[in-house]
């Protein structure tokens, strides 16, 4: 294994890996930065494509404990240019940069495809236990509307703890996205307070799309007044409202019930 040391902070490639720390980096390059063994491995698990190895020049003995990766460089930076170039604070020995995998193709769904509508949720680390939350209740097509926080965000990919690899993720525009869901059989069910059934009671059919909304504002009004219907939690308890994170884990789950599947 080759190893291409790197000596001088205002080198291109630290340069390019840094701009990495921005959505604006991100899109421009196709790619992003992720640190630690296991989200390595569970990239690398899920195909996708790894470009760069980033070690500390201190910590090489961490390439020993590396999946095989044919071809990838690798390099070799001084410990302080290595910690401006991760996010965390204490960084774990490797970083990578590996190139992003949004869904561009037509959608097409099985029959039991569920999908995951987001408008405008904002907070990284939400975004990230919806999507964990969402992966382990089945669901891997999750649709991010308008003002939602970029995917690829770092705090969103640590949150995730590598759900975000096999999410199969969109960015739409839900106005046009959901009247395309509907011409495909789907049922979109948002959350309201005000909604008609408790979201226990709601019979979800094969084809559901569940509509989750921001933080601080909720569904927005030309968003919601798409959905076919709305469904409320009960909350017996003194508070208005739930977490989004948690509103989805509720829903989603409900759905798992009702579907019967106790894999």
């Amino acid at each position: 294994m080759e190893i291409r040391r790197i000596s001088s902070a205002r080198n291109d490639r630290v340069r390019h890996w840094r701009k990495l720390g921005t959505r604006k980096g991100r899109d421009e390059y196709g790619s992003l930065l992720i640190e630690g063994i296991t989200l390595l491995e569970e990239a690398v698990r899920a195909g996708w494509s790894v470009r760069a190895l980033i070690v500390p020049e201190e910590g090489l003995e961490v390439l020993k404990r590396l999946p095989t990766l044919e071809g990838v460089p690798v390099y070799s930076l001084l410990d302080s240019t290595f910690n401006q170039v991760v996010e965390t604070q204490a960084p774990q020995g490797i970083a990578a940069e590996v190139g992003m995998a949004l869904e561009r193709g037509p959608f097409q769904p099985d029959a039991d495809t569920k999908v995951l509508l987001l408008d405008a949720i904002q907070d990284p680390g939400n975004l990230g236990a919806i999507l964990r939350t969402a992966e382990a209740a089945g669901v891997r097509d999750i649709w991010l509307g308008s003002g939602t926080v970029d995917p690829y965000n770092p705090k969103v990919v640590r949150s995730a703890m590598g759900s975000l690899f096999r999410s199969r993720i969109r960015r739409v525009d839900l106005k046009k996205a959901i009247p395309e869901l509907k011409e495909l059989g789907y049922t979109v069910v948002g959350t309201s307070p005000r909604g008609k059934d408790v979201h226990f009671d709601f019979r979800y059919p094969e084809r559901v799309a569940v509509l989750l909304g921001n933080e601080g504002k909720g569904i927005s009004s030309a968003i919601g007044a798409l959905a076919d219907t709305n469904v409320r939690i009960p909350m017996p308890g003194i508070v208005e409202s739930l977490n989004v994170s948690v509103t989805a884990g509720i829903l989603l789950y409900e759905i798992v019930r009702q579907s019967g599947d106790s894999r």
